[in-house]
């Protein structure tokens, strides 16, 4: 399988944050990635819970108990 490269934007202190956590976990930033994309294709979608809180803002994160369960 050939090998591509994508280019996205982030902010740079969620970079940072990212790319500070993936190293403590052993990992590169690509490699946190393509994880996170070989996850979703087997899940056939966004591998955590994706909601509207109150205040309008939308925001992410991983609902362990679905996770886990």
């Amino acid at each position: 399988m050939n090998d591509t490269s994508i280019t996205i934007r982030m902010n740079s202190e969620t970079k940072a944050r990212a790319q500070a956590l993936f190293n403590s976990l052993g990992l590169d930033m690509s490699t946190a990635i393509n994880m996170f994309l070989n996850e979703a294709i087997e899940f056939q979608g966004i591998p955590f819970v994706v909601r509207k809180y109150s205040g309008g803002a939308e925001k992410t994160f991983i609902d362990n108990a679905d996770i886990l369960s």
